[in-house]
């Protein structure tokens, strides 16, 4: 194997790491986004305690736009609220949705794995084949640039085949990269969520209807 070949192998092995570490961090959104989510989390959480208590629908509406979905039930992110590294564990969570359950209420509530999950196996095994599938598709991508000189090709032809296999196999190790990624932060909830302290605590009373 010849050292040019060596190097373009390395570039792409290089190249499919960084995007990996991309993609993982782009959950974190940029600083104007964080600014905007602290003005509201701190106005919102100084409002749960104020009298007149907040009508329960301002108080679902609030949970909602914490989490910025309204796919989860607003008693699971007052559950995740009261977590230790609370935004962290609501973005583990609303990412990994179809991974988790939340069980029971009050005192005894938790997140576990779905029933399809709670065995390590399955999420083993998938997150073995996503891992897999993402470097297997970061090499197709690229497969035009390290197999140009077995092929003989020009830059023209190298160009017009990495147009097609770039978006083709470049969709697959995102959506492949993004799966594992899901796995491994519902493990780390489950995982972690035993280390919690009450932080937030909100009475829920029944809704006065307003006059």
């Amino acid at each position: 194997m010849e050292t040019e070949t060596i190097i373009k192998i390395i570039t792409v092995i290089f190249g499919i790491i960084g995007a990996a570490k991309i993609i993982f961090d782009l959950s974190t959104g940029s600083k104007v986004k964080l600014r905007d989510e602290y003005r509201f989390a701190k106005e919102f959480l100084k409002d749960l305690t104020q009298e007149p208590k907040l009508h329960p629908l301002a108080i679902e509406k609030g949970y909602y736009a914490i989490a910025g979905t309204a796919s989860i039930k607003s008693k699971e992110i007052e559950y995740i609220l009261s977590l230790e590294n609370p935004d962290r564990c609501l973005k583990d969570y609303t990412l990994s949705r179809k991974y988790l359950e939340h069980l029971g209420d009050n005192e005894n509530t938790k997140i576990d794995f779905a029933n399809k999950y709670k065995n390590p196996w399955p999420r083993a095994w998938r997150k073995a084949a996503y891992i897999i599938t993402y470097v297997l598709g970061g090499f197709a991508a690229m497969s035009p640039f390290l197999l140009q000189q077995f092929l003989s090709a020009e830059t023209k032809q190298v160009l017009v085949f990495s147009a097609i296999t770039i978006p083709t196999f470049g969709v697959f190790a995102f959506d492949s990269l993004r799966s594992f990624i899901k796995i491994f932060r519902a493990e780390s909830l489950v995982k972690n969520q035993n280390k919690h302290t009450k932080l937030i605590l909100v009475e829920r009373r029944t809704a006065r209807p307003f006059v």
